[in-house]
């Protein structure tokens, strides 16, 4: 089963992606430690190959926070909020991600260094 989304506490790891509902997109955790929106090209890349990030959790502070195996940060949404109590990053149907709090969107990834 594919999703388009990850909530609180939700995890990645590398291999892991997420599909847009229209199938149309897919956001890969690579095993090289890069997370690239796909469509029928990259549109979009964390640039964190090579820095050994092996998972990638929704925290409950709802900031996007990228892990190596030594529980080290190498890349984050700096979307970190004390107060969030929901919150979640989707892959859309136009091929971006996004973080909504409140149904709010703070972060996208159009607007991030990592477009193509």
């Amino acid at each position: 089963m594919s999703r388009n989304f990850l909530t609180r506490l939700e995890e990645l790891h590398r291999g892991d992606s997420l599909v847009s509902n229209n199938g149309q997109w897919k956001a890969v955790f690579q095993e090289d430690g890069n997370f690239v929106i796909y469509g029928w090209k990259p549109v979009w890349t964390s640039d964190t190959e090579k820095t050994g990030a092996t998972q990638l959790i929704m925290q409950d502070d709802c900031n996007l926070v990228m892990y190596t195996q030594e529980d080290k940060p190498c890349w984050q949404t700096n979307t970190h909020d004390s107060n969030c109590s929901r919150c979640r990053l989707q892959l859309t149907d136009d091929g971006k991600l996004i973080i909504q709090k409140k149904d709010a969107t703070v972060w996208s990834s159009a607007n991030s260094k990592g477009m193509k």
